[in-house]
């Protein structure tokens, strides 16, 4: 299932949000975010093509959800400051957390480790608890 947009931002696709920025004339680092998320948002849907996934969007931070409510917890945030680098972060389970709200962040250099980042986040943030396709694919790369 190809991640959805959250239905509080239906107003257009994923997809369409970062093409914008491809297409935004003024700037050539906002093409080239517009591009390397394009990709991410490909190897996403190519890497799970059952789960269940949903995103916001504020420029070029995605924000990834396990369910369809813009208010409900977010889990991984993905965003990308140009030259291809992906930055991520993800919410710690309360169990785990030193203080509240903790985060763990981390920056990936190609769309391979990206890969690895986001799997790692998703498991670890504990936001999609035994998903049969996310063990599978943790597997894959270990």
């Amino acid at each position: 299932m190809p991640i959805t947009i959250c239905s509080l931002q239906k107003q257009q696709s994923l997809e369409a949000v970062y093409a914008a920025l491809v297409n935004d004339a003024h700037s050539a680092v906002w093409a080239e975010i517009g591009y390397t998320m394009l990709a991410f948002l490909e190897m996403i849907n190519a890497t799970f093509p059952e789960t269940p996934l949903w995103g916001l969007t504020s420029h070029d931070r995605l924000v990834l959800l396990n369910n369809d409510d813009a208010y409900s917890s977010w889990w991984v945030i993905i965003s990308c400051m140009g030259q291809k680098e992906i930055y991520f972060e993800y919410l710690m389970p309360a169990e785990k957390a030193p203080w509240p709200g903790a985060t763990v962040r981390g920056t990936a250099g190609s769309l391979a480790e990206a890969k690895k980042y986001l799997l790692i986040a998703m498991k670890e943030s504990g936001g999609w608890p035994n998903n049969r396709e996310l063990e599978q694919q943790l597997k894959e790369i270990n």
